[in-house]
């Protein structure tokens, strides 16, 4: 091998881009060294995929419980690393404080990648720190501006994150995972709530909402598959649909089969407070729809594209979205084949910095 790059994972979408990563970079000589925070939809993806990943502390509620999470994370990953420094290339992570405060202080290169420039308290605590930042052509480089300083480097690729683990991890898309739910393929809608507990989700949460709306969809003949975030998420949707979960028109599937990709790529449409799963489905040809409250670059860019993705601002509108779904679901699905085809994913601009940092003897330049 050439060295090992260090992936920390702090959520299912940073977890699912690093293990597609590592698949990605070892025939090319790179063994990525993935570790996670511990977290119920890591768990349940690497549970799914039989890997080995070290899942060390939590996911903080307020800041002064997220501070004390990452600093207690930092030490217990340098004990990790701590046989394997001399070995180490490079860092590659979305941006997270404590994989950047880590690899600076290795004196190792760190590469950053995002589509999340509206993060802003994430983006100060590790941008300063990294080489290079790579994000999706879709967002205008005027928006990570803020962030660069002198030495940080820019770069794009011709594709969005969701591609990596759609190209590379294939397995994790197999029907079985929704068989073992007792589902079939689009007799069902995904709703996944928003990110409450991100730092940058400054908006509330929605939960009476996806009641509303999980009961709009139930009358309409379709079954519901709720992916919730967090344990309290998943405890007040319980209670609340209770009835709707015994009479299996609701499915809230335990965190070893909560699998996203598998999931949103068989359903009729999804519906998410956040950005990620609407994108992935729409790339699938299944029609994505975010409630988020700001208008992102990557989702208005896919849309241009042709992809069926949408920002709703009412129920009505999303009901009219799901009830057209069913009649334009194989159009969808051949139109995202050839998009995807004219695409990359980002392994491919991560695997030249690799090279670059290594024809320049490594170090944190």
């Amino acid at each position: 091998m050439a060295g090992i790059v260090w992936f920390d994972a702090l959520t299912s979408k940073q977890i699912l881009i690093a293990l597609s990563l590592k698949r990605f970079l070892q025939p090319h000589g790179y063994d990525v060294l993935v570790t996670g925070r511990r977290y119920d939809a890591i768990e349940g993806i690497v549970r799914a995929l039989g890997v080995e990943v070290p899942l060390v502390g939590g996911y903080g509620g307020d800041a002064y419980e997220k501070l004390r999470e990452e600093v207690s994370r930092m030490g217990l990953l340098l004990e990790i690393l701590s046989k394997r420094v001399s070995d180490l290339i490079a860092g590659i992570s979305y941006p997270n404080p404590v994989e950047a405060r880590i690899v600076y202080g290795l004196g190792k290169p760190l590469a950053i990648l995002s589509d999340t420039p509206h993060s802003i308290h994430a983006h100060r605590l590790t941008v300063p720190l990294a080489s290079f930042l790579i994000h999706s052509w879709c967002i205008d480089s005027a928006e990570w501006k803020q962030y660069l300083l002198p030495h940080t480097r820019l770069y794009s690729y011709r594709g969005v994150d969701e591609l990596s683990w759609i190209l590379y991890l294939e397995e994790i898309q197999d029907q079985r995972h929704i068989r073992s739910l007792g589902l079939s393929e689009r007799e069902y809608v995904v709703i996944r709530p928003e990110e409450t507990k991100a730092s940058y989700y400054v908006w509330g949460d929605k939960w009476d909402l996806w009641i509303r709306i999980s009961e709009d969809l139930i009358k309409r003949g379709y079954k519901v598959v709720i992916l919730p975030r967090y344990g309290d998420q998943r405890a007040y949707m319980e209670e609340r649909l209770r009835n709707h979960i015994e009479r299996e028109r609701v499915v809230i599937p335990p965190v070893e089969k909560a699998i996203g990709p598998a999931l949103a790529k068989h359903a009729l449409a999804v519906i998410t407070g956040g950005g990620t799963i609407a994108r992935e489905a729409a790339l699938y040809g299944v029609p994505g729809v975010t409630l988020f409250p700001l208008e992102l670059s990557v989702d208005r860019c896919l849309s241009s594209l042709g992809l069926p993705i949408k920002r709703a601002s009412s129920i009505e509108e999303i009901m009219g979205i799901i009830d057209n779904a069913g009649s334009n679901i194989e159009l969808f699905t051949a139109k995202a084949r050839e998009i995807i085809a004219s695409m990359e994913p980002p392994q491919k601009t991560l695997l030249e910095i690799l090279r670059e940092v290594e024809n320049h003897g490594g170090g944190g330049y």
